[in-house]
């Protein structure tokens, strides 16, 4: 039985009016109708400057399950994930013990199907057996390359059997290990680090990705490469600086951030267009872990984005358009799923959120999901209050309240087994 979604709606870059958004049993969008409609809405959010996007797709998370899950797990972590307009996450594996075979992507497979309340992607580790390698890109939507990965001789082998494969992404963290010492890690660490990745991508022809990047020289690298390259980088380099922070603990995060003069050169380029994505790296810690004498780096982000995004938006410092490149439809594309999700239109999963433009409030880290109620931007006024999340036509968050079930999220590869076809 059909379910219709009312309310405005930004469709094709637009914001459109009195939409009904018509779902059918397996969740795909199946009419969409401009204008006043005698269709009778199951979900009304008409009014009260309410406005329906596409559902927020964060390509590079980390969930913690297996023996960190006292700091997040796949339960908590899609729940802050839904309570902030994201359908889809992909998550990374420095897991413990590492997700870098296809015995542990199984496994972390099974933890997520049992816990997960929105879609998730799944990122392998280099493995140190190439036996294995269709076996995971059945499951992984790509692999990760860390700093310490850059001189294995199993990297190369995994990157020589994946060449020109372009279901299936390599994303790196670009950062040189050998000009890093003692956890200093200069902007020259970075630079050097995107040369070599860019030097696997024309070696091995990948279909590649950078992620977290904190500053425009690096942007520059990448761009300029005869390969098609894309990037991302997150809230908090977009907002914040060592400048602004100061040297305390808590705003370590790798790599770091920089200069003030950096930052806004960065968010230059974000407003310029030169950067793909935006990622929240969600990376949660336990408080004390992050205030103790070698504190742990990253911050949780997925309940504080989107917010983030839209006041940005509001205050016309990036437009709405925008908003929803980087946060959705860009991403789905880089994992090759723009077949399914990204937009609002025929064919694409209901995956959607609805925000409240006009609602302005204060994040509180105690009031999140998350297992993690810290955040580097506690006490920031913001402006777009997420009203409701919907996966694949299904309500896992209303107003404030969590309705989703824990499970219901499936692993997004499995999201070509779908009967129902539009074109």
């Amino acid at each position: 039985m059909n379910i219709i979604i009312k309310g405005n709606a930004f469709l094709n870059g637009e914001i459109v009016e009195n939409v009904s958004i018509i779902v059918n049993d397996e969740g795909v969008i199946v009419g969409v109708v401009k204008g006043t409609s005698k269709l009778k809405a199951t979900y009304d959010f008409t009014g009260n400057r309410q406005l329906i996007l596409p559902g927020m797709i964060d390509i590079h998370v980390h969930m913690r399950d297996f023996e960190e899950s006292y700091k997040e797990d796949f339960y908590t972590g899609t729940l802050a994930a839904a309570a902030g307009g994201v359908t889809v996450i992909c998550d990374m594996p420095n897991t413990k013990p590492p997700t870098n075979s296809f015995e542990r992507l199984m496994l972390r497979d099974k933890v997520a199907s049992e816990k997960a309340i929105v879609d998730y992607g799944l990122y392998v580790g280099i493995p140190s057996t190439m036996e294995e390698t269709d076996q995971l890109k059945r499951i992984a939507v790509g692999v990760k390359v860390y700093p310490k990965d850059f001189k294995s001789e199993n990297l190369r082998k995994f990157l020589a059997k994946i060449s020109s494969n372009k279901n299936f992404l390599t994303i790196f963290h670009a950062e040189d290990a050998d000009l890093i010492k003692d956890n200093i890690r200069p902007l020259e660490a970075e630079i050097s680090g995107v040369k070599k990745a860019l030097d696997y991508v024309s070696k091995y022809n990948v279909k590649a990705h950078i992620t977290h990047v904190t500053n425009h020289i690096v942007v520059d690298y990448v761009k300029s490469s005869a390969h098609k390259v894309t990037v991302d980088t997150c809230p908090h380099y977009l907002l914040l600086s060592v400048d602004s922070v100061g040297d305390s603990r808590y705003f370590r995060v790798d790599p770091p951030l920089r200069s003030e003069d950096l930052r806004r050169k960065l968010f230059n380029y974000l407003r310029e267009g030169k950067i793909d994505a935006i990622v929240t790296d969600h990376a949660p810690h336990t408080l004390e872990e992050k205030l103790g004498e070698n504190p742990s780096p990253g911050f949780p982000g997925l309940e504080t984005a989107l917010p983030i995004l839209l006041t940005l938006a509001i205050e016309k410092q990036i437009g709405l358009g925008d908003v929803v490149k980087l946060y959705s439809e860009n991403p789905a594309k880089i994992i090759g799923l723009h077949k399914y999700v990204g937009s609002l239109g025929l064919g694409k999963y209901a995956n959607l959120v609805v925000v409240k433009l006009n609602e302005e409030y204060v994040i509180d880290p105690e009031k999140f999901f998350s297992k993690a109620k810290h955040s580097p931007f506690k006490g920031f006024k913001v402006k777009g209050k997420v009203v409701a999340t919907f996966v694949r036509g299904k309500p896992v968050f209303i107003n404030g309240e969590v309705v989703g079930k824990k499970g219901y999220g499936i692993n997004i590869k499995r999201y070509g087994e779908r009967t129902c076809w539009i074109s």
